[in-house]
This record gives structure tokens, sequence and C-alpha cells, in this order.
């Protein structure tokens, strides 16, 4: 199997998120592997994402675009605390439902490895909500490497 050349990034921007960029920076920099970060936002189910949000004072925006604009603003954030990146690094947030967004960036992007977070949830919790990393392992044309955040943030 080949050295990674293109590694894709996904996270949730949860308090692990931080750990698991610092995490692939590491696998990554000996192979000089480009990294790719994405938080792939999800439109609510029960609420139509072009709904209007708006206050006094402010423009009316659709709920997508402010909500877009915060994952945007958290990505940024978390992009800003690496200082000089050894490595070719972007970053994005992307729009759809996690699992199938994740897998169509990695396809796109020709990516040949995944490093993702779990949080290791388990019983009825993982249940209803399921497991994007579990899903991605399944599914992804690549390796996928997992961390369980609440480790790595240690």
């Amino acid at each position: 199997m080949p050295a990674p050349s293109r590694i894709l990034v996904p996270v949730d921007l949860s308090d692990g998120s931080q750990a698991l960029i610092d995490y692939a920076i590491q696998l990554a920099r000996p192979f000089n592997a480009a990294l790719e970060i994405i938080h792939a936002w999800e439109p609510p189910q029960y609420v139509a994402p072009d709904l209007l949000v708006a206050a006094p004072g402010w423009n009316s925006q659709s709920l997508e675009q402010v909500a877009v604009d915060a994952a945007t603003k958290a990505l940024n954030e978390l992009a800003a605390k690496i200082q000089s990146p050894p490595v070719p690094l972007k970053h994005r947030v992307v729009v759809g439902e996690a699992t199938s967004t994740i897998l169509r960036v990695a396809e796109e992007g020709k990516h040949d490895l995944i490093i993702m977070g779990t949080h290791g949830r388990r019983g009825l919790p993982r249940l209803l909500l399921g497991s994007v990393a579990q899903k991605i392992v399944a599914r992804a044309h690549c390796p996928v490497l997992t961390l369980h955040l609440y480790e790595a943030a240690k």
C-alpha cells in the first residue's frame, strides 16, 4: 500500500477537533501529505434551510447561511491555531448529510486516507443517532483511521 498523499480530516467542531487535526498533521508530516479539513453541516430535517432568521438591526439571512457562517467561523478559528502548517493544508465547510458528504468529498478529492474522530456512543444514543464513523469505515473507498475524540482531547 502506498504512503498517503492526500488526507481528508472531517471534524464536527467539538472539543476534540483540535486534537484530531494536530494528530493528522503529525501523521501527514513524514509523507508531506496534503490535508483537507472539512466540516459537513447537515440541514435540519424539521426546519426548511431557507427559513429566514432575523433580529432587530440585523439583515435577514437563511438558516442555512447563518449556520454555515457560524461553522466557517469556528473552522477558521481551529485552522488559525495551526502555526505555519508543516504540510499543505486547506479547510472548508460543506453542506449535506455527514456520511454521504464526507464520502463524496473523499472520492472527488482523490483522498487516500480519512482520519476522523468517534465519540464512542453506545446503546440507545448510538442506535438513535447512528455512527457517522462506522458508516464511513464501511463504505469508504480508502483506509479510514478513527480516533476516540475524548481520549485524543486529553
